[in-house]
Parts: structure tokens; C-alpha cells; sequence
């Protein structure tokens, strides 16, 4: 069960990252303010922070004393709620969580797997894990980045091969995991 736990989430990072590709490489001076618009539309945000903070609620308990263990879901749907009435852009944050979580999660899946990737398999994870971190600090930067994507080529192109080259390197992952797991 594990294996196929596995192959999901990776794959699910590769639909994530395409989309994202896909997304930034549209992101044009006429389609600009429809960018931003989504990454203040309160829906699409309180999708993406409900994953993350499902992803998170797990890692959480493992760690937790176990009296806050007990209240993390209770805990997390507050702070969604919370997140929802207060918090603007709202989809930049969850978009930053969702980075977060999954740069965990694949160091995590590396060590576990003993897949022996070395600084090829932390590199991607660290470089979006920044990313997330940076965006959560700051989601104003997410937004001034799609609007200097749209202004400058460069830049537009330059983040949508980051995400492509990762949908690649997952790819890859999967491979190298099917051949160490059998």
C-alpha cells in the first residue's frame, strides 16, 4: 500500500507542477489581471489551504505532545476559518504551504526510501521550499513576480522551466523508486 501512497503523491506533484508550468507560461499582460484575480479568489485559496493544512495535520501529530495531538484537526480547521475571514491572498498562501509540504515530504520520502539521490534529490526540494517560505512571508512577491513574468519573457519563461524541469525530475523520482522498491 505504502508503494502505491507513494507514486500518488509524486504523481500528484507532477500534475502540480504542470499546471503551474502551464499557468505561469499564460501569464501575459493580457491575462494578467486574471491571474491575480485567482490569487485573491477566497475559494481557490481556502482549497489550497485546506490541503496544506491537511498535509500538515499528520506531521503535526507525530510530533505533538499528545494532549495537542488530540485538538490539531480542531486546531486546523480553526486556523483555516480564521484564515479565510482574515487573510488576503489567500491562494498565494496556500500555493506557498502546499510548496512547504511537499519539499518535506519528498526529503522525507527520499531518506525513507533509501533512494540515495544526494544533492540532486535536495536541490529541488530546497530551491521550492524557499520558494514557499518566501511566498508565505511575503504573497505580495508571488503577485509582483507573474507581473514581472508578464512585463519581462525572461522571467516568465525562466519560472515555468523551473516547474518543468521539476515535473521531470519527478518523473525520474518515480523511475528510480519503482527500481529500488521493486
Amino acid at each position: 500500500m505504502e508503494k502505491y501512497t507513494v507514486i500518488t503523491m509524486l504523481s500528484a506533484g507532477i500534475i502540480f507542477f504542470a499546471a503551474l508550468a502551464v499557468f505561469l507560461l499564460r501569464t501575459t499582460k493580457e491575462r494578467l489581471a486574471e491571474a491575480e484575480m485567482l490569487l485573491r479568489n477566497k475559494g481557490f485559496g481556502t482549497v489550497l489551504a485546506a490541503a496544506a493544512l491537511v498535509w500538515v495535520v499528520p506531521q503535526v501529530q507525530a510530533v505533538a505532545w499528545a494532549w495537542l495531538a488530540n485538538y490539531a484537526w480542531i486546531i486546523a480547521a480553526a486556523a483555516l476559518l480564521l484564515s479565510i475571514k482574515y487573510l488576503d491572498n489567500l491562494a498565494s498562501r496556500g500555493f506557498a504551504g502546499l510548496l512547504i509540504m511537499g519539499a518535506y515530504s519528498f526529503l522525507d520520502m527520499i531518506f525513507d526510501c533509501k533512494l540515495n539521490m544526494n544533492i540532486s534529490g535536495a536541490l529541488p526540494a530546497w530551491v521550492w521550499g524557499a520558494v514557499g517560505i518566501v511566498i508565505a512571508a511575503k504573497p505580495c512577491y508571488f503577485r509582483d513576480y507573474l507581473r514581472l513574468g508578464a512585463e519581462k519573457k525572461f522571467f516568465r519563461y525562466l519560472a515555468a522551466a523551473l516547474a518543468a524541469i521539476t515535473v521531470i525530475f519527478l518523473a525520474v523520482t518515480i523511475l528510480i523508486y519503482l527500481k529500488v522498491q521493486g
